[in-house]
């Protein structure tokens, strides 16, 4: 089945892109709109395009990390069920998405929609995933604030 148009300009944009990326004033599909709202749920390639094979690497390792240090935490917090389902939740979902939307821009998966976490171009994807960490932050602040010798004012 031929790939619809956005996958076909992402998938140029990518391979565009080479190893080491392109200039603002060089990358042809972001800048020529070959590629129309790149900073949505294509953002990736338009990334790939910008800083190439290399910064995909370096973006994925960053992601990569982040999911791995939710996931440890289910090691730092062995009695705590609360904090270990909402990390280890969190970090599979960062995961999920991350995953589907790299899958979908170079054409390996169906476009659905979902935007590349924390850097896409969407307003209710970012606010539900910086409400989950703050979650995970509160919890995780306010259940130990006696390891750090806190005294809570009112």
């Amino acid at each position: 089945e031929k790939p619809s148009y956005h996958v076909q300009q992402s998938i140029i944009a990518i391979g565009s892109g080479g190893l080491t990326g392109k200039l603002s004033e060089d990358a042809t599909q972001t800048q020529l709109k070959f590629l129309p709202i790149a900073t949505s749920d294509f953002i990736f390639a338009y990334f790939v395009e910008r800083y190439g094979f290399l910064g995909a690497i370096g973006l994925i390792f960053l992601y990569g990390l982040l999911i791995t240090h939710l996931l440890t935490l289910n090691y730092y917090f062995k009695d705590d069920y609360v904090i270990r389902v909402f990390a280890s939740g969190l970090g599979l979902l960062l995961f999920f998405n991350m995953s589907v939307n790299i899958l979908m821009v170079i054409g390996f998966a169906p476009v659905v929609g979902l935007p590349l976490p924390l850097f896409s171009y969407g307003g209710s994807s970012f606010i539900n995933f910086i409400v989950i960490f703050a979650i995970l932050e509160n919890l995780l602040a306010f259940r130990y604030m006696d390891l750090y010798n806190y005294e809570r004012k009112l």
